[in-house]
């Protein structure tokens, strides 16, 4: 049965990364003709002979609000400069304005004017000539990490006429997203997206080998879910032996007010394995579990959101699971769960900025785990990438974690006993 149940959910995750019919075509930069990265040195030449390449396969060109009113079957592309680097002014504006194609750009609002970014005269210019403005915060700040007076201050346009904003770090939730609905005509997300959905429109970074790749895979629909979620199903196959099915700690499997598009997570701690991945569509959330090493479970769940309220039912290797979520307005969430005559409820709420706490409490056996992972004021513009986090699990244990923008690794020491662990994280 285990066999058969492993296998089922490798189907679905073929199905799953299998190629659609894909939609507007969004291309990332960042400076144009500078140095240091694929997104910060591109040559103008290669931006144009791009572009002419892409008009010659059927693209049109349009900014980032456009492409939601796009006719049905046209072909649109969207190229997006984020954080307003006066380079995209000096070196993309003159070559796009001579082939009459317009761009976004996602200033960093506190930065207009400063040095190395664009003023608020050169942003004018290029609206006028067609372009659109959009924002991309006020300082940079990762947006999950703020309560809803963070998220306004970091939102608000300022008295301009912004259309979109693009989500720093590409990270975004549902108390996100529903701030950027108050002010904002859609919001740019990472590499996936949420197909339909204005406020997570898909957003992938360039790659040194876009003269080729980018056709294809706007073509194919083949984006980064490919590769991503045939690993995970060969982690599947991988079965190690283990003792009896465990439940995954800190669980709650009707999770959507603190999730953006999806996450993919893998944690090795004491022996065990932990593989959880959520893709959401809109107001549905896939879920999938496991757990491997002296511990062992495997389990799927499925999830409806109807603002404030989220409910979800799956199954596993202990049999049925079903769960509720409440959100907590726009502080985080409490949840419960039944799975297998075990009980338990929980809580992520983020009290104040760049503080998140977790915690849950299992009714039979008896058990509570929780964790605090808090922000250093450090590399502000950088959305504060240092953290620091302390935690109780049948003892505590404390760790440190560094996100590269929507990437994070984690690396945990038991305080009770020598051990040590491992989690690595991503999210779009």
């Amino acid at each position: 049965m285990r066999l058969l149940f492993r296998c089922l959910i490798l189907l679905f995750l073929l199905a799953l990364s299998a190629p659609v019919q894909a939609g507007n075509l969004t291309l990332v930069y960042h400076q144009i003709g500078g140095k240091g990265g694929v997104t910060l040195g591109l040559p103008a030449e290669t931006l144009r002979r791009r572009v002419l390449a892409l008009r010659a396969r059927g693209y049109r060109f349009v900014t980032s609000s456009q492409a939601l009113n796009a006719p049905s079957g046209v072909k649109t592309a969207t190229l997006r400069f984020d954080d307003g680097f006066e380079s995209v002014y000096r070196e993309a504006f003159p070559v796009l304005q001579a082939l009459g194609v317009p761009g976004t750009v996602y200033p960093i609002l506190d930065l207009i004017g400063q040095p190395g970014h664009m003023t608020q005269a050169q942003l004018d210019e290029l609206r006028a000539a067609g372009w659109e403005i959009g924002s991309h915060t006020h300082t940079h700040a990762a947006l999950i990490d703020l309560t809803p007076g963070g998220l306004s201050r970091e939102l608000d346009p300022g008295g301009q006429p912004l259309a979109c904003v693009a989500y720093p770090f590409y990270l975004q939730d549902a108390r996100v997203r529903r701030a950027a609905q108050q002010t904002f005509a859609c919001g740019a997300g990472g590499a996936f997206g949420v197909r339909g959905e204005r406020y997570a429109l898909p957003g992938p970074l360039a790659s040194p080998w876009d003269d080729w790749l980018l056709p294809l895979r706007a073509a194919s629909g083949l984006d980064l879910r490919v590769p991503v979620l045939l690993a995970l199903g060969g982690n599947i196959l991988l079965d190690l032996p283990g003792a009896a099915p465990a439940t995954p700690p800190l669980w709650n499997p009707a999770t959507f007010e603190l999730l953006g598009s999806g996450s993919l997570s893998f944690g090795w701690q004491a022996g065990v394995r932990d593989t959880r991945l959520l893709v959401r569509q809109q107001n549905w959330v896939l879920g999938l579990n496991f757990l491997r090493g002296r511990e062992t479970y495997s389990g799927a769940t499925l999830a409806y959101h109807l603002h404030p309220l989220t409910l979800a039912a799956g199954y596993g290797t202990r049999g049925p699971v079903v769960g509720v979520a409440a959100a907590l307005g726009g502080y985080g969430e409490v949840w419960g769960r039944y799975l297998a005559g075990t009980a338990a409820v929980g809580a992520e709420v983020i009290p104040l900025d760049y503080l998140r706490l977790r915690a849950e409490y299992v009714l039979t056996p008896s058990a509570l785990r929780s964790e605090a992972q808090y922000a250093l004021p450090l590399l502000p513009g950088e959305g504060r990438p240092l953290r620091v986090l302390l935690g109780f699990d049948q003892g505590w244990y404390a760790g440190g974690t560094v996100r590269l923008g929507a990437h994070s690794a984690t690396l945990i020491s038991r305080l009770d006993r020598p051990a040590f662990g491992v989690r690595i994280q991503t999210l779009w």
